[in-house]
């Protein structure tokens, strides 16, 4: 059964109803795919009796950098993004987990190259947590290549670069994988088509560095905060593909992802085929950390009931 749509959406600053948010069809967004955007999740705490907006400031700052790579130029602030977030959260009476959408995108009825006007939504939607995040997935290397810094920059977080994403992941699924990995032009490993790649070698955990075609993930960069506070050995560098295949673990981290085992790449058992320990403990870590159960960066979240 679907979930129930909310009540509000946020367009342009004003909170209006879900359904009567709309766009031209002829607007540079929706010909072009001009858009950038941002995920995030904000989580209910029982013992706190409060929504804890996982790290708002930082996702709404990336958003702006991606903006200002396309050469967007928007009239709004970020400070009035974080505000309407949590504003849309109030008024919708949030008490559960969910993830938010930040979109800017160009509206009007200009050309690709127009730098507006730039128009925002923000959606928020309960989260489905994946049924597998205990028994894990398979993945696919894709035969796609993941876009590149001098094509289409994966550090931006736009709409347009999603079309590489979905060529991989649809040819994953058509040939009985959950997802897929994509491997950068140079032949080594990037991330999957919406999160970023883990690997546990021996007792190192290894991800792709921030230049192996990756979006700058800021879920990626919790997991390295708490992986470090773990006392975990954490390397950030190129990964050769056959290094999955004889990686102890391997998971995939991202906002709607969370934490997500990978028990197979290409039909090859990762470790003895299910989710490994240092994956388990670092999903426990990211669980308690966007409630606020750990010490850790506190400031990552943002309280939205209670002032």
């Amino acid at each position: 059964m679907p979930e129930p749509l909310p009540n509000y959406i946020v367009q342009n600053g004003k909170l209006i109803g879900y359904e009567e948010a709309v766009t031209h069809v002829m607007s540079p967004a929706v010909k072009y795919g001009l858009a950038a955007f941002e995920g995030l999740c904000a989580y209910w705490s029982d013992s706190d009796q409060e929504l804890f907006a996982f790290r708002l400031q930082e996702h709404t700052e990336r958003l702006f950098q991606s903006m200002k790579l396309l050469r967007f130029e928007p009239t709004f602030s970020a400070d009035e993004i974080n505000d309407r977030t949590i504003e849309l959260l109030r008024r919708n009476n949030v008490r559960e987990p969910v993830h938010i959408r930040a979109i800017a995108y160009l509206d009007g009825k200009g050309e690709h190259i127009v730098p507006g006007p730039v128009s925002y939504a923000i959606s928020a939607l309960p989260l489905a947590r994946s049924s597998k995040t205990q028994t894990g997935i398979r993945c696919q290397v894709s035969a796609w290549t993941r876009i590149s810094d001098g094509s289409m920059p994966p550090r931006i977080k736009t709409s347009g670069n999603y079309v590489n994403s979905r060529l991989a992941r649809l040819q994953a699924r058509h040939d009985g994988y959950d997802d897929a990995i994509l491997l950068n032009n140079a032949g080594t490993v990037a991330e999957s088509p919406g999160a970023c790649i883990f690997l546990r070698r021996r007792d190192e955990l290894i991800t792709p560095d921030v230049t192996s075609g990756i979006l700058e993930s800021i879920t990626r960069d919790t997991i390295l905060h708490l992986a470090r506070e773990a006392g975990i050995q954490v390397t950030e560098r190129p990964v050769d593909k056959t290094e999955l295949y004889t990686a102890r673990e391997i998971f995939l981290v991202g906002s709607a992802a969370e934490v997500l085992p990978v028990v197979d790449v290409d039909g090859i058992s990762i470790g003895d085929g299910s989710r490994g320990p240092m994956t388990a403990d670092l999903q426990r870590g990211y669980f308690d950390a966007v409630i606020g159960q750990t010490a850790l960066e506190q400031g990552w979240l943002t309280r939205v009931h209670q002032t």
